[in-house]
């Protein structure tokens, strides 16, 4: 009996040992039982920083344009919105869209479009100096007549930054591309130089301030007003990224007045 009660006390220690080493592991195992088969988000929230103090419009366009022309110079993320916030976001797209209707860019009655739009926002960072911002995606195709609609919103202001659109109610729309492209920019305050190269259909104006270049065209039943990185004026990171070589081996026989230069 006395060497029975000599070994309880050591037989108790070790048992106790055991437990604290399995337990916390199937506690753990349990909980990955619980989890397992499901899709597990982390929130992309404000003290994620990204995106971090935005830079002014210019800034976010060049954004833009580098997604469009040199996507490989960006980090960005893409989320499919919620259905509330898509509602919301389309009704800043159908806002703005009457106001291009306004100025003369969209043909009288687009602006009152009430399809539903497909969408997503899209964070994209420069991975030289950090600079980030945030855009919306927003499309929308009528399989019947043809007609679709493609749209980035820039998400510090609400405005349309670039569209695509074929539509029959552009036929009979009498604004030319250096029309429509004069509005549209000047509804965004931006400083621009027209090309000397300006032709009904093709007008293309270089903006002063973020070595970005919109294309605007408008033919039949379409109307673009699109980015691209100015390679002239990109620095030479950019140019290899494009194809281009240095500028210290370009001969630089292009120029745009300075006369065209116009603030808005």
């Amino acid at each position: 009996m006395r060497n029975w009660k000599n070994w309880l006390f050591p037989i108790l220690t070790a048992l106790t040992v055991v437990a604290l080493a399995l337990l916390p592991l199937r506690l753990s195992t349990l909980e990955d039982g619980k989890l397992t088969g499901t899709v597990h988000v982390e929130p992309l929230a404000a003290d994620n920083n990204f995106p971090s103090k935005p830079p002014e419009l210019p800034g976010r366009i060049r954004l833009l344009a580098q997604y469009s022309s040199v996507p490989e110079l960006l980090t960005f993320v893409g989320q499919e919105p919620e259905a509330e916030k898509l509602e919301e976001l389309s009704g800043q797209a159908r806002a703005d869209l009457r106001r291009l209707e306004e100025l003369e860019i969209l043909p009288e009655k687009f602006g009152t479009l009430d399809r539903a739009f497909d969408g997503s926002v899209i964070y994209l960072r420069d991975q030289r100096d950090l600079s980030s911002a945030a855009f919306t995606f927003l499309s929308t195709y009528d399989g019947q007549s043809g007609e679709y609609l493609q749209l980035y919103l820039d998400g510090e202001s609400g405005q349309i930054l670039g569209i695509n659109l074929r539509s029959e109610l552009l036929w009979d729309f009498p604004a030319s591309a250096e029309d429509a492209g004069k509005a549209f920019l000047g509804n965004l305050g931006l400083n621009y130089a027209l090309a000397d190269t300006v032709q009904r259909d093709l007008a293309v104006f270089y903006l002063a301030d973020s070595s970005t270049v919109y294309w605007v065209r408008r033919h039949d039943d379409y109307l673009g007003i699109t980015l691209e990185v100015d390679w002239r004026t990109a620095d030479d990171h950019v140019r290899a990224a494009m194809g281009y070589p240095p500028m210290s081996v370009v001969d630089a026989d292009v120029s745009v007045d300075a006369k065209t230069m116009q603030t808005w």
